[in-house]
């Protein structure tokens, strides 16, 4: 089984299972207020800002947290979890990476998200979900390898790990602090950190959202002077776009990754730290 079977699913291997109790289906969205508008039958809502991270801290939650929100899924040992959302799985991607910092392996996107499955015109519901009883499986915290946080940013040049600023070109070049609609996702300053690559999350998709080739995705990258064969630490904003081109890299690709959660919110708010502005005089494909 190639690493993209085991780590992505379409819409056909999804429909074909549903209703199977092993299988937990999670639906991650921007505004959770999507998934009552109409969700994969038997997908559970879980709401980035609340079951994903501390809302108090802006950390990532404790195993304790963790542990009360894989008991309300029903995550067991034998579950097989599918994530998908909306924004071509931006948020589905942060729960991944996540839920594997803290121990789970069998899991699997849904390719092209919440948009492709609508227009595939598949089975959606208003149903609400109840919570499940079973016992749950144990967060273990065994992945924080998966995880960078800013010291190790900041030591990135001198260890030879990459950093890839995924953001769009105009955050990168400091034209903006965020994009339009984004003002509580704002940093102090616009910028970028310095040695970073411009590699914009979107270079790994097609048209309809789904991801790319294998073949595709390692020119593509290539040509924006991403070295395949190197560490790399991706970073956004505030976490999630980088999640997405983190699971690019190290589950698709097999590249040794980390995802900086932290993200420019962080590094352009902090006192003392580097940034430049401008564009990337790199190869940009």
């Amino acid at each position: 089984m190639s690493a993209r079977e085991l780590v992505l699913v379409d819409g056909d291997w999804l429909e074909e299972r549903l209703g199977d109790p092993d299988l937990v289906i999670c639906e991650v969205d921007e505004r959770p207020l999507i998934y009552r508008v109409g969700h994969i039958p038997g997908a559970r809502c879980l709401d980035w800002r609340v079951d994903l991270q501390d809302s108090l801290t802006r950390d990532l939650p404790d195993s304790e947290s963790l542990a009360r929100l894989w008991r309300r899924i029903g995550l067991t040992e034998r579950s097989t979890v599918v994530f998908y959302g909306d924004q071509s799985n931006w948020h589905a991607c942060f729960g991944y990476w996540l839920f594997r910092i803290y121990g789970v392996s069998d899991m699997r996107i849904l390719d092209g998200g919440r948009q492709l499955w609508v227009r595939e015109q598949r089975p959606l519901t208003r149903e609400a979900v109840s919570e499940n009883g079973r016992a749950a499986l144990l967060p273990q915290a065994s992945g924080e390898r998966l995880r960078a946080r800013w010291p190790d940013v900041q030591a990135a040049g001198e260890r030879g790990v990459q950093l890839l600023d995924v953001r769009t070109t105009a955050e990168y070049r400091g034209d903006v602090l965020a994009e339009a609609g984004y003002a509580d996702e704002g940093a102090q300053r616009a910028g970028h950190i310095p040695g970073a690559l411009s590699v914009p999350w979107d270079v790994a998709v097609g048209e309809d959202g789904r991801l790319l080739a294998e073949d595709q995705l390692r020119a593509r990258l290539t040509a924006r002077g991403v070295d395949l064969t190197a560490p790399a630490i991706t970073y956004c904003r505030i976490g999630e776009r980088s999640a997405h081109t983190w699971f690019v890299l190290h589950e698709l690709l097999g590249v040794e990754a980390r995802n900086y959660d932290g993200s420019w919110v962080e590094w352009g708010s902090m006192i003392g730290m580097p940034i430049a502005t401008g564009e990337d005089p790199r190869p940009s494909g």
